[in-house]
Parts: C-alpha cells; structure tokens; sequence
C-alpha cells in the first residue's frame, strides 16, 4: 500500500513539473513578445508603422514593463522544478499574482467587453491558478 502512494506522489510531481515547464516557456514566450512588438503590433490589430499617441506610449511602456515581469514568473517556474515538492512559498506567491491577474482580466472583461474568446481561457486559468498550491500540497505529504 506504501509503495503504491509513493508511485503516486512521483507520477503527480512529474506532471506538475511538466505544468511548470509549460507554464515557464509560456511566460517567457510571452515576456519575448511584449519585449519584441510591444503594444502597437499585428497581434493587437495595429497596422505596422502606427503611431504612436501620449496613450499609446504609456500602454507600450506598460506592456514593456509586464513583460519583464512575465519573463521574471517564467524563469522562477523553469527554476522551480527540481525544487517542487520542497519550495512551497515561491508558488503561492507566484499562485497569487496569477490569481489577481486573472481579476484584473476578469474586470476588464465586464467593463470593456471580451476581446476574444482565448481570453476567458487565460481568465479561468488564472483563476484556478491557487489550486496548483493544493496539488503541490499533497505532494508535500
């Protein structure tokens, strides 16, 4: 029965860490993006060579600076998967980030309107976020 709970935990940590890996590059793809393009690109609906007003310059500057903040959250997350069943406080506080984020999504989304229905997966991914902490908490067990 031991050996049975332990084979377990093992396989449960190792999809978790492949979570980790997924969620990692994701981040830093992203981060690579905001970096790249910025806020006036294609993948917005800018044409290229837009200008660029007082407001778009702050939303560039934005975006800019989230993206360090994505590239930050994803190296911590690739630096996380040896150490997933041993640093529990990293992921709650990462699982809290994510969790406010997806709120911020979420009040965007009510006051703006949806800007495509991709958004409502991030939306609910984000939200659920937390959950991966009691995962990992029974892991710790």
């Amino acid at each position: 029965m031991m050996d049975k709970n332990i084979k377990s935990k093992t396989v449960s940590k190792r999809i978790m860490q492949l979570i980790f890996v997924i969620i990692g590059i994701l981040a830093i793809y992203t981060a690579y993006l905001g970096f790249a393009y910025g806020a006036v690109n294609w993948y917005y609906g800018f044409p290229v060579g837009q200008e660029y007003s007082k407001g778009f310059l702050m939303l560039d500057s934005n975006l800019r600076f989230y993206s360090g903040l994505w590239l930050g959250v994803g190296i911590i997350m690739l630096w996380m998967i040896p150490r997933i069943d041993k640093d529990k406080d990293m992921l709650r506080v990462i699982a809290i980030l994510f969790f406010f984020g997806g709120i911020g999504r979420l009040i965007s989304i009510l006051t703006c309107g949806l800007p495509s229905y991709m958004y409502m997966v991030f939306v609910l991914l984000e939200l659920s976020f937390p959950l991966l902490t009691l995962w990992q908490k029974r892991i710790l067990k």
